[in-house]
């Protein structure tokens, strides 16, 4: 596992730490409390406890960049789903994305953040990809390629935190440059993304914005 250097990536915030780790059913489960250690054991898939515990073990590793330590820190989710991080009294956003091969952790102490990753070669149904533009979208994004667009709103609805709820349709991508996308939410809330492409994945992370 590893913290990936972003100071190249165009339009990356600063204050986000970003890592990736291979998914092995080799990982110890002894870094797991005991809340965790009871999610882990209810989940049936080999692959479902394999993706969790690297998630587990990066998250971690990734807390020692910040210098914290793991076990002053609770994971714990909102009522949707949406992890956070309680440090104290400090709130550390979360966000976890994964391929098959791979799953990915972003850490901010002061935005609040959604993360999106796949495989950079997926074919997306192009019925699919329709379906999530609206209207607006549709001329404008047509030379766009499927995996950026899919990323870019999932990023934003990680962000937003209202998960399977929220109708794709209600976000409006807006390109602002090569690598830099907004997302409105009903013309109400605005997020930043950043798209881009690595070791063969397609990345998006969504973080919110001051404006509207």
């Amino acid at each position: 596992m590893k913290r990936l250097e972003t100071k190249h990536i165009d339009f990356w915030p600063d204050d986000v730490l970003l890592g990736e780790a291979e998914i092995s059913a080799s990982d110890s489960t002894n870094i797991l409390n005991k809340e965790e250690l009871e999610e882990y054991q209810g989940f049936a898939s080999a692959n479902r406890k394999a993706e969790y515990l690297a998630a587990r073990h990066l998250f971690r590793y990734l807390l020692h960049s910040l210098n914290i330590a793991p076990d002053e820190v609770d994971l714990v989710k909102e009522e949707m789903g949406k992890p956070y991080a309680q440090h104290h009294n400090e709130l550390i956003y979360v966000s976890f994305s994964h391929s098959p091969q791979k799953v990915y952790c972003a850490l901010s102490l002061s935005k609040n953040i959604g993360l999106d990753v796949e495989l950079a070669d997926r074919e997306i149904n192009p019925a699919v990809v329709k379906r999530i533009l609206n209207d607006e979208e549709q001329d404008a994004l047509a030379s766009e390629e499927p995996v950026k667009l899919w990323t870019v709103k999932e990023a934003a609805v990680k962000c937003l935190g209202t998960g399977l709820r929220t109708n794709l349709n209600d976000l409006t991508i807006l390109k602002n440059q090569k690598n830099r996308f907004s997302v409105r939410f009903n013309n109400d809330k605005l997020f930043e993304i950043c798209s881009f492409r690595v070791t063969n994945h397609q990345i998006a992370l969504a973080y919110q914005s001051k404006h509207i």
